[in-house]
């Protein structure tokens, strides 16, 4: 009997090539899709800082409008202070109503605890009498977080490279 010899496939060295080559393009392709998926996360992150931030513009301006028909400040800093005096005020985070239990992108709750997460607003009463206020903000999740605890986050400084690593 004569064997035919079946010259139809591939060597097991050309297979192995093929798997080495596979696995250094999906190495590359893991380290891009994280890299993005971080960035992605960083802006969401920053995104509900903001959205605090603007939760708190709306409190304080719901006083403001409170105050001027009678009634008392829950979270407005009083301007009623003599012109260029400055007041100060923090209040929790926790006043302000978290979406969906309050979930980062990095799927932690937010920490609305007393030592947590809190929005500060700053008033100054303005020569000409104008009230003017100044958000600033310490959003953290455990893990991450915008500003620290001494030191807040200006509203305008609020952005994706502002979210870090908490370190205490």
């Amino acid at each position: 009997m004569k064997k035919t010899r079946n010259n139809k496939g591939f060597t097991l060295v050309e297979l192995l090539a093929v798997i080495v080559v596979l696995a250094i393009v999906m190495g590359l392709a893991v380290v891009g899709i994280t890299s993005v998926l971080d960035n992605t996360r960083k802006s969401a992150f920053a995104a509900d800082a903001k959205s605090y931030l603007q939760g708190a513009h709306s409190l304080v301006q719901a006083d403001e409008a409170s105050v001027l028909l009678g009634g008392t400040a829950t979270y407005a800093p009083s301007c009623a202070g003599a012109k260029g005096s400055t007041d100060s005020k923090t209040f929790s985070i926790s006043k302000i109503p978290l979406d969906n239990g309050g979930k980062s992108p990095y799927g932690n709750k937010y920490d609305d605890s007393t030592t947590g997460s809190m929005i500060k607003v700053e008033t100054k009463v303005e020569d000409d009498g104008k009230c003017t206020y100044t958000y600033s903000i310490y959003l953290t999740d455990g893990s991450y977080q915008v500003g620290t605890s001494s030191t807040y986050a200006k509203e305008s400084e609020v952005n994706a490279s502002k979210v870090q690593i908490k370190t205490s």
